[in-house]
């Protein structure tokens, strides 16, 4: 085998090695789409391979079997790709384009033989299936990664059309077969590909190595029962939204926390007091829009940070919130209508210089008199100060009552 054969076979060594960080990223994180990916690579190694090999004259697979797996490789990646980005493929124009290509690839070859022609129509097909997926994920890149994944991959795609007609223009006058295997042609379809495949699949790993990093890091701060934020990921986005709120902003805690929910675990079971709070976590999250972070903070304890709106329309919010699962019905085989839960609510509004955790035990303080006042009820932090007041004026008037009676007796 020549050096140059040596050269070659760095290509399907390539693209094993992406190929197994495919199937290896597939495995983490199990993917339709990053599995076509690792197929293709694969493909694209035994393509590559057979081919040297043919060339080398060690085997005879034929032209026309090694072109059909080079379009599946294209077809594959493509496929993949508009998968990782669209969630679905268009099968039915890649296969048309997979048709169209090897009918007339296969035309030419049975007509005149390997050569120029034969090598224009595989190039160009591959390129004309890659171009399928590169305008189906056009407007799918909300990353700059995944931008420059458009760009790398438009590249490769452009390689496609551009590499057999600067290399036919330099090679006037040979169009045998023979000299269309000299060394300087069969390199640079080599070396141009497997550049293409090296920064196309570096860029798609760390796409893909991205989203598992992410998908880790929103599942550590995400209760995974409610699918609002865990404790964790609750003060910490919280903390973030207070470091980047304006001077001016009002900024409150709304706390919640579902009624005899002991009782609920005891008498129906854990399985269905799941049940309860990944209802009330469904309600946290529908109202959890624009400025507003929602969280599990206990056990059936929820809190909602809510930036932009003064006291009394978070006390409003807190009491759409108490409405509406209150009229909550879970059905189970005992109960049709299914019972009736209610939640207590309480609120506090953070001031200059307070800290999040001052404001969330002040909203602590609010839920607990909701508590004291039968449930099912908000409260805030100025109906606190009042009942305190209350309270303080009756101990009074009960004193001085007191007194008095002891002074005329």
């Amino acid at each position: 085998m020549q050096a140059e054969s040596y050269f070659q076979l760095l290509n399907p060594l390539v693209f094993l090695l992406f190929a197994a960080g495919f199937f290896a990223v597939n495995a983490v994180r199990p993917s339709r789409a990053v599995l076509m990916l690792a197929i293709s690579y694969l493909l694209g190694a035994g393509a590559f391979t057979v081919d040297i090999l043919e060339q080398a004259d060690i085997i005879q697979a034929g032209a026309i079997v090694i072109s059909a797996v080079y379009a599946a490789t294209a077809v594959l990646s493509a496929a993949g790709v508009a998968c990782l980005y669209r969630g679905a493929a268009p099968w039915r124009l890649f296969g048309a384009a997979f048709v169209i290509h090897m009918s007339l690839y296969s035309w030419s070859y049975l007509a005149n033989g390997y050569g120029w022609t034969s090598s224009f129509l595989a190039n160009i097909g591959c390129g004309v299936i890659f171009s399928i997926g590169l305008v189906s994920i056009r407007n799918h890149l909300p990353r700059t990664i995944d931008k420059i994944i458009f760009w790398v991959y438009f590249v490769s795609c452009l390689q496609c059309f551009v590499r057999p007609l600067l290399l036919a223009y330099l090679a006037v006058g040979t169009s045998s077969a023979g000299d269309f295997d000299q060394t300087i042609f069969v390199m640079a379809l080599h070396f141009v590909v497997g550049a293409c495949a090296v920064t196309t699949g570096m860029a798609l790993l760390v796409a893909c190595s991205t989203d598992i990093i992410n998908e880790l890091q929103q599942r550590s701060i995400t209760d995974r029962l409610s699918g609002v934020y865990n404790r964790r990921g609750f003060e910490e986005t919280a903390e973030s939204t207070l470091r980047s709120r304006g001077d001016h902003e009002f900024v409150a805690v709304i706390l919640a926390d579902i009624d005899h929910f002991k009782q609920v675990n005891d008498t129906k079971g854990h399985a269905f007091g799941d049940m309860v709070i990944a209802e009330l976590g469904a309600l946290f999250t529908q109202y959890a829009d624009r400025d507003r972070i929602a969280g599990r903070i206990g056990g059936e304890e929820f809190a909602m940070l809510v930036v932009g709106e003064p006291l009394h329309a978070v006390k409003d919010l807190a009491e759409a919130l108490r409405r509406d699962f209150s009229e909550l019905r879970i059905e189970t085989a005992e109960s049709e209508g299914g019972p009736v839960f209610t939640a207590s609510f309480g609120a506090a509004l953070l001031q200059p210089g307070e800290s999040l955790l001052s404001v969330i035990a002040r909203a602590d303080e609010a839920l607990y008199l909701s508590k004291n006042l039968g449930r099912n009820c908000v409260s805030c932090e100025t109906d606190l100060q009042v009942e305190k007041l209350r309270s303080a004026a009756g101990f009074h008037y009960r004193r001085k009552y007191r007194d008095d009676a002891a002074a005329v007796g």
